[in-house]
């Protein structure tokens, strides 16, 4: 490889990386920023094949649920280290950052993971890097997992609310019987692991599924870019 297409590919890589961090926290206080951000993920992307590794490497680390992945706690495992490997902060004083701000910051996370499974790519004829069946893929391994308490719910309507409209398009009925077999058999599996007075996130997450179920359509995201975004 010649030196300046290497210089040109790492300062890509420490733009993305960078370009990524200030848009996890972007889009967990503005939800419609995910899609601009995700736009530039998916072009970097396609041209440089390596900052998907990068990216996902970085999606995991911060919020292993996008795996998706319970972790369970060590033997020998603190309970700081342990909270912090499922994402949460801490203060310098060593304090734990409060459950709403972290299932904020997750949300953030999810709806920009799935902004860039559902936005095009600069020319519509490039194969996705990243792409809708990856979505399916999420659902259908969560599903086979135990729900945990509030990121569960929390996960879920993010990302149907992202990704939904673009699964129905793609898999139409079959979709559609996995939100029957969700809210049917898995949701009072969430149910059964909510605290009571913590079930804001369970209330969206039902609400959502009813509408679905019954219409049998999900509307596009909000802040999703039109497809001629790129000639624009």
């Amino acid at each position: 490889m010649r030196p300046d297409s290497m210089q040109k590919r790492n300062v890509n890589f420490i733009f993305t990386l960078h370009e990524q961090k200030q848009s996890d926290e972007q889009v967990s206080s503005n939800h419609d920023s995910a899609f601009p951000n995700a736009a530039v993920v998916v072009a970097l992307w396609c041209d440089f094949p390596e900052i998907g590794e990068l990216i996902l490497a970085h999606f995991y680390l911060k919020c292993p649920f996008l795996v998706p992945y319970n972790i369970t706690k060590g033997q020998q495992q603190s309970n700081e280290d342990y909270y912090k490997s499922l994402g949460y902060n801490y203060a310098s004083d060593g304090t734990i950052e409060k459950q709403d701000k972290y299932l904020k910051r997750m949300s953030g996370f999810m709806r920009l993971y799935a902004a860039i499974m559902v936005t095009q790519t600069v020319k519509n004829s490039s194969q996705h890097p990243y792409g809708i069946d990856h979505a399916w893929q999420w659902l259908a391994r969560l599903l086979n997992l135990q729900p945990q308490p509030d990121i569960t719910a929390t996960m879920l309507f993010d990302f149907l609310e992202v990704c939904g409209n673009a699964l129905a398009a793609v898999y139409g009925k079959q979709f559609f019987k996995l939100l029957q077999v969700l809210q049917t058999n898995y949701f009072p599996k969430i149910e059964a692991v909510t605290p009571n007075g913590s079930g804001g996130p369970v209330t969206r997450l039902k609400t959502f599924l009813e509408v679905c179920i019954h219409t049998q359509r999900i509307s596009p995201p909000k802040g999703k870019l039109q497809p001629d975004f790129w000639r624009t």
